[in-house]
């Protein structure tokens, strides 16, 4: 049986963002976070594939070598990406290694004492990602759609309903009796 994979709550996430030491550092953990990003997805991120016009970026030839469109989420992020791009037209936004977008996420963890920040990997928070969108009710077949995954079970496998959300489910489906 497969190890349910390990996802932070958006209040980790926030306390992971509030501890960065730098702009770029907070905005490769916004990165990874708001866009659902694979690692060699963030290391390959182009300035040119960043549209901030229409609010999306496009992932050029991810796992599945298939390019796909993810939604800018928020305004205050694109205004970070717009910054942080500057005059650059062209090129990557980061330039940095696999291994050192471990070590960024994993100090940031630890930093923002998230218990067993050792499990915390830059994919746990594309899956933190993935179940925050379940938790605000976006369907699942949109969440694969975004994270570029080719089959439904793919999917399922990131998205955990939180403790909350389950407890609110239940309550509501007896609240009548």
């Amino acid at each position: 049986m497969r190890k349910l994979p390990r996802f932070l709550t958006l209040e980790e996430v926030k306390a992971m963002f509030n501890v960065a030491e730098n702009e770029r550092d907070k905005l490769i953990l916004k990165c990874l976070f708001y866009l659902g990003l694979r690692n060699s997805e963030l290391i390959n991120l182009k300035i040119e594939d960043i549209d901030l016009i229409n609010g999306n970026v496009k992932v050029v030839q991810g796992k599945g070598k298939k390019d796909r469109y993810v939604p800018i989420p928020n305004k205050e992020f694109a205004d970070e990406l717009e910054r942080y791009i500057g005059d650059r037209r062209e090129g990557k936004l980061f330039f940095i290694t696999d291994r050192h977008v471990r070590r960024i996420v994993k100090y940031y963890a630890r930093k923002a004492g998230i218990r067993k920040y050792e499990e915390v990997h830059p994919h746990t928070l594309r899956h933190s990602y993935a179940t925050h969108l379940q938790n605000s009710g976006v369907p699942l077949n949109v969440i694969q759609q975004i994270l570029g995954h080719e089959r439904i079970e793919t999917t399922t496998i990131y998205v955990h309903l939180g403790v909350q959300k389950i407890k609110e489910y239940v309550e509501a489906a007896f609240k009548s009796i």
